[in-house]
């Protein structure tokens, strides 16, 4: 896991940083790779995949608010939280899906809480399938499966990277894909909801970056999928 920090002030920035490596030291266990920028335009420069930032709204050059959209460009699963003291920030702030919002003195309890939500995001992100393919065996974060596709007698794992010919038939990756962020709209389909873009009545629009594919949905599991997914963005 690799986190930063950025922030023109500090004081500031010595206080969040201190508080985040308190609580992955009470944690415990492999210890996050921390890193920290003053300015928004360094951190880019400098930082291609991040897991967890926390950055400051006004500082010099990129705002806090434009340097998260363009990390989440690099990795849509980044959790963005936004430290400032201008509470008036928080539209911005959430109109561009930031994870979390802290207003200046930060609440260090509220911290861990939220920190508690984003380490189990990363560890459902950041869970690895087994893909065996004809010609060998591929290792595939959750994160980067986008569906698994039935089709003609053969089972394809779309992911980010390109489509992988599953050896396994469907009713191993229903049983395999069971975090909450997998859902079973279709016999044939198994998508990620982290990808979705529009329901339908009977299909998925599923969009990653400049690319989209449509699954079937039943419709008896329309209304179902509905409050699923929802219940889905708010536990994010």
């Amino acid at each position: 896991m690799r986190i930063v920090f950025c922030d023109d002030d500090p004081a500031a920035l010595a206080q969040v940083r201190h508080a985040v490596e308190g609580y992955f030291r009470d944690l415990g266990g492999t210890q996050p790779e921390f890193a920290q920028y003053d300015d928004g335009d360094t951190l880019l420069e400098q930082e291609r995949w991040v897991d967890i930032a926390f950055l400051d709204v006004e500082m010099p050059g990129s705002s806090g608010i434009e340097t998260g959209v363009k990390l989440k460009q690099r990795n849509p699963f980044t959790k963005v939280f936004i430290v400032t003291a201008y509470p008036d920030y928080l539209d911005d702030a959430m109109g561009a899906q930031m994870f979390r919002f802290l207003t200046k003195p930060f609440d260090p309890q509220r911290l861990r809480m939220n920190l508690d939500k984003a380490v189990q995001q990363y560890l459902q992100d950041s869970r690895v399938y087994p893909v065996v393919t004809d010609t060998g065996v591929v290792m595939c974060r959750a994160e980067q499966i986008i569906c698994v596709v039935a089709a003609q007698r053969r089972v394809q794992i779309h992911t980010q990277d390109g489509i992988l010919l599953s050896t396994d038939n469907m009713d191993h990756w229903k049983n395999t894909l069971t975090l909450p962020c997998f859902y079973i709209p279709h016999r044939s389909y198994i998508i990620n909801m982290r990808f979705v873009s529009v329901i339908g009545k009977d299909k998925i629009l599923l969009k990653f970056g400049d690319r989209q594919m449509e699954a079937y949905l039943t419709r008896r599991r329309y209304t179902h999928f509905k409050d699923c997914f929802l219940q889905y963005l708010e536990r994010g």
